[in-house]
């Protein structure tokens, strides 16, 4: 798990780097350590053209820029000097990267704590001096100071000993000074990304702190607990007052460059909380949380509606298969995806023809089927089979007027010409359709900027028709080609653009798979599949903090499948009758 932690913080550090395009090249480090590691990592998961020396006379001759790394408690005005000299005869860009371990403890709070790192260190004077210096003869520097350094193997908030009392004892133990005890840190990917942003966009003659967040021990240990209470682990308070102490910097300054944490305090915390857990495995924590401990439950409720599934198209000879996410968690996980939350299935449009004429008369009177057919509010691309006496609403969903249950999905594979140009003209088309649908359907302007406004025009001249008649219009041209007799598909239903087509002969064979114990079944050709939809190596775990459900839900009620609950009346909704 430590190298897993270590692997997701260079993952998550990189792919904040891309989404704000600061990569950098032709850098040289000099400089050793944990922030030179990290830096180092990066740019080789970058691809970056850069070089890692220990000495400024061994800076290679194609560096353009210098980012010298040094800790005020060891710093050296000769090997500096000598930096800066190298700097100015070659005109070199450098960016002073200063590690400052001690923050000066102040009893009351202070708001402008960056007034304060003069006195916080008596080197730093002397460091600012010297580069006041440089920069007035001439040489490019900045710099950047970095706050105390977080990450798995730099525990500057003591989170190994919290997670420690917990494991051993079950108790994580909180005293009152907790609460008057606060620090800023700097959580390690927030340090090579501070880095980059002052490289790139800092100004010469500038200092620049990077800080991540401020939290005190009481904060720290509270979300400890919020991540350990589903385990046994209780609270213990303890202690008497004391005066406040707070050390931290401020980050504005930089912030104004555009640098922003790469994630909340909440996710630093417990992607470096795995590394010193043994016995907990907290990575699916967000989804557990979300569904207020009744992710099992409601799994449980979802394996029962695909057991249904499969007994119907058992009985009727009626072929379907795994689709999506979980095609992916049964060849992967042998059924869900730890972090999931729902169930797909998938059919060729023959099969779905046949499934959506039975199912609604098969199925067992705890579940309905859902389509847009049915003239009921319902008109989402792809057909449902949902619990009765159940309300799941996500927040985009939750915005549209139709049935809401937990459900599982039912995705239709279409036949479209083989040719690739006729079937991205069929794509694009079918896209504009969704579109003006759901525009249609939300009854008010979607999006931002122009695309809010060309859908607030719009919208008076969709309301002209009903959503039912758009919605048969979308399948009307989903099935276009369905006697076609071509041997490419696609998944009309999705939107993941151009890459859903595929030969139709990977899904004419399915072969029998079980998923979380339930019999049920995959297409043969289910590898070229997922290797079309999630990569090569589809069969490695996504980083950790790319590990979060799909689903961002805003209204949950399991009914009277909670265990305790059958006697129970509900109002699903919260109005008034």
């Amino acid at each position: 798990m430590l190298n897993t932690v270590r692997e997701n913080e260079i993952c998550l550090t990189a792919d904040e780097i891309r989404r704000r395009s600061i990569s950098d090249s032709g850098v040289c480090i000099i400089g050793t350590g944990l922030l030179a590691d990290a830096l180092k990592a990066t740019s080789e998961s970058l691809a970056e053209d850069c070089a890692n020396c220990c000495a400024p006379d061994q800076i290679p001759a194609t560096c353009r820029k210098l980012w010298y790394i040094l800790d005020i408690e060891q710093y050296n005005a000769a090997k500096l000097n000598a930096a800066l000299d190298i700097c100015a005869s070659k005109q070199l860009e450098l960016t002073v990267i200063i590690l400052l371990s001690n923050i000066k403890c102040h009893p009351t709070v202070q708001q402008y704590a960056e007034m304060e790192l003069i006195a916080t260190h008596g080197r730093l004077a002397e460091l600012r001096h010297t580069l006041t210096s440089a920069y007035r003869s001439g040489c490019a520097v900045k710099a950047v100071i970095c706050d105390r350094l977080f990450s798995v193997d730099a525990d500057c908030l003591d989170l190994c000993a919290v997670a420690k009392e917990a494991e051993d004892h079950g108790t994580i133990t909180i005293n009152q000074s907790d609460a008057l005890t606060s620090r800023s840190v700097l959580y390690l990917p927030d340090a090579v990304t501070a880095v980059h942003t002052v490289s790139k966009f800092g100004k010469p003659g500038n200092v620049y702190n990077a800080t991540s967040f401020t939290l005190s021990r009481y904060e720290l240990k509270s979300k400890v607990y919020s991540l350990l209470a589903r385990f046994g682990v209780k609270l213990s308070l303890t202690g008497s007052n004391t005066e406040p102490s707070y050390s931290a910097l401020s980050g504005g300054k930089l912030r104004s460059l555009g640098f922003e944490p790469v994630c909340r305090a909440d996710d630093a915390i417990r992607y470096t909380l795995l590394a010193y857990l043994h016995q907990y495995d907290i990575r699916p924590t967000v989804i557990d949380d979300g569904y207020s401990g009744k992710l099992s439950l409601l799994r449980g409720l979802l394996l029962d509606m695909l057991r249904e599934l499969d007994r119907i198209c058992r009985k009727h000879d009626i072929r379907y298969f795994l689709s999506g996410g979980s095609m992916l968690g049964a060849a992967r996980h042998d059924g869900f995806i730890p972090w999931d939350d729902d169930v797909d299935v998938g059919m060729l449009r023959e099969d779905f023809n046949r499934f959506k004429e039975i199912a609604p008369a098969e199925l067992n009177e705890k579940y309905s089927y859902q389509s847009f057919s049915n003239k009921n509010g319902y008109h989402f691309f792809f057909d449902r089979i949902t619990a009765k006496n159940t309300y799941f609403a996500s927040r985009y969903s939750d915005g549209y007027e139709m049935p809401k249950g937990f459900s599982i999905d039912i995705f239709v594979y279409d036949r479209v010409p083989d040719d690739p140009k006729k079937w991205r003209r069929i794509w694009k088309h079918l896209m504009n359709k969704r579109l003006f649908m759901n525009v249609r359907w939300k009854n008010a302007p979607r999006g931002e900027g122009k695309a809010r406004l060309f859908s607030k025009i719009l919208l008076p001249f969709l309301r002209l028709k009903d959503m039912d008649s758009y919605s048969a219009s979308y399948d009307k041209a989903t099935r276009k080609y369905e006697h076609s007799g071509s041997n490419t598909i696609m998944v009309p239903a999705t939107d993941h653009i151009y890459r859903d087509m595929m030969p139709r002969e990977w899904f004419t064979e399915v072969i029998p798979w079980k998923f979380e114990g339930v019999d049920t079944f995959m297409p043969k050709g289910y590898d070229g599949f997922l290797k079309i939809w999630y990569g090569e190596n589809y069969m490695q775990m996504l980083p950790l903090y790319k590990q979060t459900p799909y689903h961002d839900y805003y209204r949950l009620d399991l009914g009277a499948n909670l265990p305790d609950a059958k006697e129970m009346q509900f109002d699903f909704f919260g109005e008034l009758k």
